[in-house]
């Protein structure tokens, strides 16, 4: 089935399209008349709103919030004769796994049965209470078949996998650079480890394992990389990936790698961070020629409905959105749809609509991939969105298409 953006939000009010990835803490609230009753359904939003990584969970809280606001705007969604309106709560997590982990039990406690999270580090250890009840969740992870696979039916993936940024587009992007000596240079977490597994695998398959000549990992919210930069450019590298930092971190490495001396290029494929914060941080001198995915130019918005989106995410927080905002409000949106053809609040008859279920979105057709793709190995089951997968290189401190 597929809702065209046009009348996506008039067929959802009139066909029940609409149950914004509500979380299955219901409770009773009267109308603004008093006269008609209305259900609420919440959604946690698992994300760090502090620490170097809260530019990432800002940006996909505020998303999906933008999603809820538009399904209670439009009326809610009836389910079954009743009317249901969405809340999203909170929780800081300060991408520490632990707390994450701590967020969600909250949850629970409290009857939540949907989620939005991000960050494979703090997400894998939330993977057991997701399966055990029956959590279903968007989260923007990176990763591969460690995270994505049929025995994790309840959790959807957001953004591309590292299969398809790191082992596809990576080594496409290698072999245009003509990299020589290349090193990782990545997150010490769960998402760092699984990352330089794929690209090991990656130019393994490709006869490139040679290239490949340093792997460091340190933490996530490390300040100074001079001591893991000093160990790697010892190697005298032509290329630096970092994976998956957030913003600052990424700006940190960069500044300071362009200090030592580095003059090579530098790609930081399965993390899509925060442009203005990048420059600011790092430099634009610095960060002149990083290669990154996920990121499109303000001026080359491919639909009028993600120039709608990124004009009003603009008015709201005045500063351009990032890859977690919109694909979080895409992946809400088709939840939402699926929650309402469903005709249920029951988390498995949900995900079971969900795995077939096709929406125009912000960047066309929204669908979700994974079972019997030969690009997504050991996947097994349609837990993965997809939608165009931009390659942009920052110009004069600004995205543009890399080509």
């Amino acid at each position: 089935m597929c809702v065209s953006t046009k009348t996506l939000s008039r067929a959802l009010r009139l066909l029940g399209l609409m149950a914004m990835a509500g979380l299955l803490l219901v409770s009773p609230a009267l109308t603004g008349t008093g006269t008609a009753e209305t259900k609420t359904i919440k959604i946690l939003s698992n994300n760090p709103f502090s620490g170097k990584a809260a530019s990432w969970g800002f940006s996909q809280d505020r998303g999906v919030g933008l999603a809820v606001e538009q399904v209670n705007k439009a009326g809610g969604i009836k389910i079954g004769g009743e009317t249901y309106m969405w809340e999203k709560i909170q929780c800081d997590n300060r991408y520490i796994p632990a707390d994450a982990v701590s967020c969600l039990k909250r949850g629970v406690a409290q009857g939540i049965k949907f989620m939005c999270t991000l960050g494979g580090a703090v997400t894998k250890p939330q993977i057991p209470l997701i399966n055990k009840d029956k959590i279903v969740t968007l989260a923007a992870i990176a990763g591969g078949a460690d995270f994505t696979n049929a025995n994790n039916k309840y959790l959807f993936r957001t953004m591309p996998s590292a299969d398809l940024t790191m082992a596809i587009e990576g080594i496409k992007i290698y072999k245009k650079l003509g990299v020589k000596r290349l090193v990782l240079l990545t997150a010490d977490n769960v998402l760092g480890h699984s990352d330089a597994k794929t690209l090991e695998n990656a130019l393994k398959v490709n006869n490139m394992s040679n290239i490949l000549v340093a792997e460091e990992f340190v933490p996530i919210d490390t300040g100074d990389f001079t001591p893991a930069l000093t160990r790697v450019l010892a190697k005298n590298p032509d290329h630096i990936e970092g994976g998956a930092w957030p913003a600052a971190g990424l700006a940190l490495l960069i500044k300071q790698a362009r200090e030592l001396g580095y003059k090579g290029t530098i790609t930081n494929l399965t993390g899509a961070p925060k442009v203005d914060p990048l420059v600011k941080i790092g430099g634009k001198k610095n960060v002149e020629g990083v290669i990154m995915l996920r990121l499109w130019p303000p001026d080359q918005l491919p639909t009028q409905a993600f120039k709608d989106y990124w004009a009003e995410y603009r008015k709201r927080y005045n500063q351009d959105p990032g890859a977690n905002s919109w694909e979080g409000y895409m992946a809400f949106m088709h939840l939402s749809a699926a929650v309402a053809k469903a005709q249920s609040l029951d988390p498995d008859k949900i995900v079971a609509t969900m795995r077939d279920l096709k929406i125009e979105s912000l960047l066309g057709e929204l669908k979700l991939i994974g079972k019997d793709n030969p690009l997504l190995p050991g996947y097994g089951i349609n837990n993965q969105y997809t939608s165009p997968l931009p390659v942009t290189v920052l110009k004069d401190g600004k995205p543009a298409i890399y080509k």
